[in-house]
């Protein structure tokens, strides 16, 4: 799921997209599941180099509390 994320924001500039991906999971994943990711993406784990450049990049921004506060504030639908 988290590579299919990556791939909704490859339009935009890296930089800019990293920062969206690590907001998006940030915003919608609950902690079990970006626990699980950060598992899964773990150098240890032998899984890095199936996920999409975006998603560690992303994943990387979510760890350093890097994301989009303004967009991690708006509401969502529902």
């Amino acid at each position: 799921m988290g590579n299919d994320i990556a791939r909704q924001f490859g339009h935009l500039e890296p930089e800019k997209a990293a920062v969206q991906v690590g907001t998006h999971i940030e915003k919608f994943w609950d902690p079990r599941m970006r626990r699980n990711l950060h598992e899964l993406l773990a150098p240890a784990s032998g899984h890095l180099d199936e996920a999409d450049p975006l998603l560690v990049a992303g994943l990387r921004r979510l760890e350093r509390d890097d994301t989009d506060d303004a967009e991690r504030r708006k509401p969502t639908g529902g």
